[in-house]
């Protein structure tokens, strides 16, 4: 059955205090996630409570801010279970593949859908199963897989421990691997966090970290398009996944981004250098060639040399075969923002000619207040990209005042709008878990939870 478009007439607020409603129905939405459409708008899911639990629903926006599904969305999933908030990947045709969790069964299992440029459901209209193993599967991660189809992971418990999954979902909705998965790693102790990318081949390249032994550890593994393990570490088992980093100390929250040449660079929090337990973290980062070969020193070499703490690292390629890797930082007592740019050589890109310190990142906000969350649009044509993040400059007493900043950086890692930062929005009370996707016209648009009603909306902005 075809949904009825009824576009709403709208456009971009100018204004960072009023910005554009995207959905205000009754009770709270919370997670957006988005992805552009292929006309210079976006497809937009959330997870939404009018109907008193959870489920998914989903909207578009046109290039010039115009709503083109129903007011307040389409509904994705609404059953009387609960679903978990969303995933979003591109179907590569101008709609979307979103994945959630759902309590349909009684423990969380996983499940998709794939909507069309109308809004229309191409698959099964309850969603398609990805993992209804009857044990937890958690903490889901979503990519595109280059041919029309997703490739999910999560952590699952199915063997008595947390190990990680991945199942590979075609653009029909057919599962091409196992039914519920196959192993991306099924090790001893507990894994967590997992994040992957496309391989371009079909597969996928995975993170994770490891807590198998004394010490938390990172690994990753390259599975194929038909879901077989490709990499191997020399000496060990068969199947056994290669390790980014085993350092002394511990080391987590691995991310991952594409290195233009099959392999992949990985960016990690890492408390080798920690001098008390869990207070002082660095960002360590790794590059891993297509055969599963690490590139450069053994355990990675340090993004930022500074022994501060720095945490919520966030990367993007930036055309050329390297990377941009964002961050916050907490050197000068209260968090900001800062970024590099790393060669595929591993060499740093960016200095500040203005600090002391020549190996410590380029400033991208160290206005007053705590910045976080800090994440990265990349411009393609320009080699440019846009930083945004949650900005607490406006707190104070009891209230907590968050907003939304963006800059722009050029190749050079130098600012282009105003010294830290221009606003997103800087609306009353708080607004939370923003996340962005590029135009075609080297802009941003940027989606989040706002609290400025009587409960949580979700709200959207173009920037500039």
């Amino acid at each position: 059955m075809l949904i009825v478009i009824n576009a709403t007439s709208a456009e971009w607020s100018s204004s960072k205090t009023e910005n554009l409603p995207l959905c205000t129905a009754q009770n709270e939405q919370h997670f957006p996630v988005l992805v552009t459409d292929g006309q210079g708008g976006a497809i937009v899911a959330w997870s939404d409570a009018r109907h008193a639990n959870r489920d998914i629903f989903a909207q578009r926006i046109s290039a010039t801010g115009n709503i083109r599904w129903e007011a307040n969305g389409i509904p994705i999933c609404d059953l009387p279970s609960s679903q978990s908030w969303p995933l979003i990947a591109s179907d590569g045709e101008g709609g979307a593949i979103l994945v959630w969790g759902d309590t349909r069964h009684g423990n969380q299992d996983s499940y998709a859908q794939r909507i069309d440029a109308n809004g229309n459901k191409l698959w099964n209209p309850e969603g398609i199963a990805v993992c209804t193993h009857p044990t937890l599967q958690d903490d889901l991660n979503v990519i595109a897989d280059g041919k029309g189809g997703v490739i999910v992971v999560w952590e699952d418990w199915r063997n008595g421990n947390q190990d990680i999954y991945a199942q590979r979902i075609d653009s029909t909705g057919k599962p091409l691997w196992e039914t519920n998965g196959v192993p991306v790693y099924s090790g001893d102790g507990d894994q967590y966090d997992p994040v992957l990318i496309a391989d371009g081949q079909g597969g996928a390249i995975f993170a994770w970290w490891d807590i198998s032994t004394p010490d938390w550890n990172i690994f990753a593994q390259r599975l194929s398009a038909d879901g077989s393990p490709m990499w191997n570490s020399v000496g060990d088992a068969e199947n056994s996944p290669v390790s980014v980093c085993t350092a002394a100390g511990n080391q987590g929250a691995p991310v991952v981004v594409n290195d233009a040449n099959g392999g992949a660079f990985f960016v990690w929090s890492d408390y080798r250098n920690d001098p008390n337990f869990y207070t002082t973290a660095q960002l360590y980062a790794q590059r891993i060639s297509a055969e599963g070969d690490a590139l450069w020193v053994k355990d990675g070499i340090p993004v930022c040399e500074l022994h501060a703490n720095q945490q919520q690292p966030y990367c993007v390629p930036d055309g050329s075969g390297g990377v941009i890797v964002v961050w916050w930082d907490e050197r000068n007592i209260f968090a900001d923002i800062y970024a590099q740019r790393i060669n595929g050589n591993g060499e740093i890109l960016w200095n500040d000619e203005n600090a002391q310190f020549q190996k410590g990142g380029m400033p991208v906000c160290t206005g007053a207040g705590v910045q976080r969350l800090p994440q990265i649009v990349p411009i393609v044509e320009t080699g440019e990209t846009i930083v945004y993040w949650l900005d607490y400059r406006e707190d104070f007493g009891d209230s907590t005042e968050d907003a939304i900043y963006a800059q722009r950086l050029d190749v050079d890692g130098k600012p282009l709008w105003e010294i830290n930062g221009i606003p997103v929005c800087h609306a009353p009370k708080e607004q939370i878990t923003p996340q962005a996707a590029p135009t075609d016209d080297g802009a941003a648009i940027v989606v989040w939870s706002d609290a400025r009603g009587q409960d949580y909306d979700i709200y959207i902005q173009r920037v500039p």
